[in-house]
C-alpha cells in the first residue's frame, strides 16, 4: 500500500496538516496545554520550596536534638548537600518536559 491514502487523492490531508502549523505559528506556536504546564511548574515549584523550607528547618531541629554537638555539623552538611540535590533532581526533570 502506498503512503498516500485513497479516500484523499488531491492531498487534501498535506494541506490540512499545512493550514494546522500555519494556524500555531500565528499564536507563536504555543498551545494552552502548554501555558497550562508552565502554570503547573510554577505552583509546583512554589509549593516545593515552602515543603523544602519547612522540612529543612524540621530536620535541623531534629540533628540538634539526636545528634551530639560534636557531630553536628557533619549531620548538617550531609542533610542539606541531600536537599540540594533532591531539588535539583526534580527542577531538571520538569524543565527537561516542559522543553
Amino acid at each position: 500500500m502506498s503512503d498516500t491514502d485513497r479516500s484523499d487523492p488531491a492531498g487534501q490531508h498535506a494541506e490540512r496538516a499545512a493550514a494546522e502549523e500555519s494556524a500555531d505559528e500565528s499564536d507563536g506556536g504555543r498551545s494552552i496545554a502548554v501555558y497550562a504546564q508552565w502554570a503547573a511548574f510554577a505552583i509546583l515549584v512554589l509549593v516545593a520550596l515552602i515543603a523544602t523550607l519547612q522540612f529543612y528547618f524540621s530536620a535541623s531541629a531534629a540533628i540538634d536534638t539526636f545528634v551530639t554537638s560534636r557531630y553536628r555539623p557533619l549531620f548538617n552538611a550531609a542533610f542539606n548537600l541531600v536537599v540540594l540535590l533532591g531539588c535539583g533532581l526534580g527542577i531538571s526533570v520538569l524543565v527537561r518536559r516542559l522543553v
